[in-house]
Order: structure tokens, then C-alpha cells, then sequence
């Protein structure tokens, strides 16, 4: 499995380092990530300094310290933004985009500008977009699962359950035996879906596919201490 982080807020580029070690921890003799730093001359009004090389990838070497799988960093320093994503994806050939959305991108329609640009350009590709709204150790993650539609997401989050010590909890619109779960220690309990439901304040990482995040996106962006991890299938 080969990883492809990209971010410009150096925190967040260590913070993605961390989740993708969590999500892949069943098969790390076989994951490779790859951390992107992508900035252009607009970053100093978007709050992100323009930082030296090593400032910028400090904070996700650290995290990658003492792991076990292949690990890279990647600079490149461009006025496009998008197209130098693009080119990085396709270049080294990954199996997943992991994207860090920015919070003045939290509050307004998370998937557009830049984020939307990328998952228009790579729509073959799997992308998975951390919207982050002050996410910290530990995880407490629940999948938002309202159809059929969001099975990848259970593939997708079995290694953070392994990584947790704990199985996820699951808003459903749809039988568990329907995923083909039901010998599944690692999601439960199994809880019909309901936008009071997912108000739960307990949790901190809500896990959810691309169309359930269109449809609620108006409602969930109001949770306050919920980050969001939307994964996009490519086609």
C-alpha cells in the first residue's frame, strides 16, 4: 500500500503521518508513505509561512521516527497548487491520497476550491480528505454508514480498529450481515443511523464516504470537537 500525504500546515502533515499509520497498522511490512509539501505564493495570507525544507517536514519526521515501512518526503514549491499534486499522485503511482483540509476550509464547502480540484483530477484514484477540527490522541472514531454505498469504508477503517484496541462503533441504515460483517468483531455496536445519533459527544473522528458527506454536510459541519475523514472511491 503506498500512501500519498499532502498538506501545508507542517502540524497537519505529522497528524496525517499518524492517521495513515493507524488506518494501515495490519500491514505495515507493506505500506509505504510519501509526505507532500505543496505551497505557493498565496500561502502567507492563508496563515501558513512560507518555512525552509526542513522546517516544513520536521514535525512528520519526528512522527516517522523508528517506523518499520518506507518513508519519504517529497518538496515542491510551485504557484499550482493542484497540478503539482496531480503530477506527485500519478508520478509515484499511489494506491491513496490522503488530503489535509485546512480549518478556514472546515467551515465553508469542504470539498471545493483545491480539495475539489484534485478529486476531479484524480477521480480513478482513492482519496480520503482529513477535515480537521482540532483532532487529538486518543482516537474515538464512528463510521457513518446510512447504505450499501459506504462498504469500502469498513476495509478502509479495519486497521484503526486493530490500532485502537477496540472495535468502532457504526451508525447503519443497513443490517450489519449486508456488509457481509457479521462474524466482524471489529464494528460494533451496530446502531441505526440517525443524524441525533451521530451528535454523540464522545467521539472525536467521525469516518464517512463521500455522498453521505454531500447529503449531511450542512448539519455535521455544525459538531463541534468532530473532525471528519471522508473517503472518496475512485471510479
Amino acid at each position: 500500500m503506498k500512501v500519498l500525504i499532502s498538506f501545508a500546515n507542517p502540524k497537519m502533515g505529522a497528524k496525517l503521518f499518524g492517521l495513515t499509520r493507524a488506518l494501515f497498522s495490519k500491514s505495515k511490512e507493506n505500506l509505504s508513505i510519501v509526505a507532500l509539501h505543496v505551497v505557493s505564493v498565496e500561502s502567507k495570507s492563508e496563515g501558513f509561512p512560507i518555512l525552509e525544507e526542513d522546517e516544513i517536514f520536521q514535525a512528520v519526521r519526528e512522527e516517522a521516527a523508528g517506523s518499520e515501512f518506507s518513508f519519504e518526503t517529497v518538496g515542491f514549491p510551485s504557484d499550482w497548487i493542484v497540478p503539482g499534486i496531480v503530477e506527485i499522485a500519478k508520478s509515484k503511482e499511489i494506491d491513496l491520497l490522503l488530503l489535509g483540509a485546512a480549518r478556514s476550509l472546515f467551515s465553508e464547502n469542504l470539498l471545493g476550491g483545491k480539495v475539489g480540484d484534485v478529486l476531479r483530477h484524480l477521480s480513478d484514484l482513492d482519496i480520503a480528505v482529513l477535515a480537521d477540527n482540532g483532532l487529538v490522541s486518543p482516537i474515538e472514531p464512528i463510521i457513518y454508514s446510512p447504505g450499501l454505498d459506504s462498504a469500502p469504508l469498513f476495509p478502509f477503517s479495519s486497521g484503526l480498529s486493530t490500532f485502537i484496541e477496540k472495535p468502532i462503533p457504526v451508525l447503519s441504515g443497513v443490517n450489519q450481515s449486508e456488509f457481509g460483517l457479521t462474524q466482524s468483531n471489529q464494528f460494533r455496536p451496530w446502531i441505526p443511523f440517525s443524524l441525533n445519533a451521530a451528535a454523540d459527544q464522545t467521539k472525536n473522528l467521525a469516518i464517512l464516504d463521500y455522498d453521505t458527506y454531500k447529503s449531511f454536510h450542512s448539519v455535521l459541519l455544525d459538531r463541534k470537537g468532530l473532525s471528519f475523514l471522508i473517503l472518496r472511491k475512485g471510479n
